[in-house]
């Protein structure tokens, strides 16, 4: 059973992502959290194998939650698939040194989703 904690601040991107992750033929539990803080909380009980954030988010942002997973001795394993809309060069690469397993664009599609989620688990073996 794959754990994934999603994180997002709107409702409706959490659903959208979350009824995808169900689509895509893997055996997933998803958990939510509204931001950053509440992200640190629920990886900490939880221990999920991957991390699914937006980056703009009220309270602690999704880079600042990229930083502090890849700094905390208990999460520092734990994957981060960072999904935002910001497209500006050289994104991806920042949030990568910051400790991002991998970076999409939204809108995403459930198959590429599907995809990248399988390549961010198989860098875990």
């Amino acid at each position: 059973m794959i754990r994934v904690l999603l994180v997002d601040d709107s409702p409706v991107m959490r659903l959208y992502v979350s009824r995808a992750l169900k689509m895509i033929g893997l055996e997933i539990t998803v958990y939510e959290a509204e931001n950053g803080r509440d992200a640190i909380g629920q990886a900490l009980r939880i221990q999920p194998d991957i991390i699914i954030t937006d980056l703009n988010m009220p309270e602690m942002s999704g880079e600042e939650l990229v930083r502090r997973v890849h700094a905390n001795r208990q999460l520092r394993g734990t994957r981060v698939l960072v999904l935002s809309a910001d497209r500006s060069a050289g994104r991806s690469d920042e949030l990568m040194e910051a400790g991002a397993t991998a970076y999409l664009t939204k809108p995403v599609t459930p198959e590429t989703l599907k995809d990248q989620l399988l390549l961010v688990l198989e860098k875990a073996c």
